[in-house]
């Protein structure tokens, strides 16, 4: 039941974008949040990318904590699936507004898709099912990104993160970190940089596989399986018969 509850709903969200995406906000579970905060520390404090930040993504399929996105013809050869990367690391990125990274995706992905209707549909059952996700997701990458520390030692801390990141994936360019986090004075400006190196490195963004669309991939596998078998079955009943058939119609000649 629960599957197919899945596929009418993703049957339901393709009508919607082919009808130009209607509002689900009055819809109860559908309209998202309209607003998710950013991620705040107590007083005194400045929430900061963590030291050896780590960026990921689970690919198209799980831009939404239902796991829906593999049923709706998700499969990772999207021509938008590097927009999909993307918007996973912002959300993993210290400071970036879960507002800016949603429309950065819908930005990157209307570029990719160009004239392709077939693409450009698909995306849009992505970013139905971004709204559809809310907050949750977005305040959970926020959580295991974000790090506070005392406002004299933003400036160093900020240094250290940007320097970090270089050694890593450029390391000819090291010496710019000083300079750049002194231009980052806000989390806001911190984010933008790190949007830009990471479209600049996206091997900083490491691919990983979506366990819940393993799980929906597997299931199918064994449907189809369970499906094949039985067809076997009836085949072979069948050619039983016409033996059957054959022996009795032959001793009656």
């Amino acid at each position: 039941m629960r599957l197919i509850a899945s596929f009418a709903l993703i049957l339901a969200i393709s009508i919607a974008v082919a009808a130009d995406g209607p509002d689900f906000s009055g819809i109860p579970g559908l309209g998202g949040d309209k607003h998710c905060p950013n991620y705040r520390c107590t007083s005194g404090n400045v929430p900061v990318q963590k030291s050896r930040a780590k960026w990921s993504s689970k690919g198209c399929s799980a831009m939404s904590n239902s796991g829906m996105m593999s049923l709706g013809g998700a499969s990772g050869n999207e021509p938008y699936a590097s927009c999909c990367d993307q918007w996973h690391a912002c959300y993993q990125t210290c400071g970036a507004a879960k507002a800016s990274c949603d429309q950065v995706f819908k930005t990157c992905s209307a570029a990719k898709c160009g004239a392709d209707e077939s693409c450009k549909s698909q995306a849009g059952i992505s970013s139905m099912m971004i709204e559809i996700g809310g907050c949750q997701l977005y305040n959970q990458q926020q959580h295991q990104a974000c790090e506070c520390v005392d406002k004299g030692k933003v400036e160093g801390k900020r240094s250290d993160v940007i320097s970090g990141f270089y050694k890593k994936y450029a390391p000819e360019s090291m010496n710019k970190a000083p300079a750049l986090a002194k231009k980052t004075d806000s989390n806001g400006k911190m984010a933008v940089l790190f949007r830009k190196l990471l479209i600049k490195y996206p091997a900083a963004i490491k691919k990983v596989k979506d366990p819940t669309a393993a799980r929906y991939e597997s299931m199918m596998r064994g449907h189809d399986s369970d499906v094949g078998k039985k067809e076997a079955s009836i085949d072979s009943e069948e050619d039983n018969l016409d033996d059957i058939w054959d022996t009795e119609t032959a001793q009656e000649l």
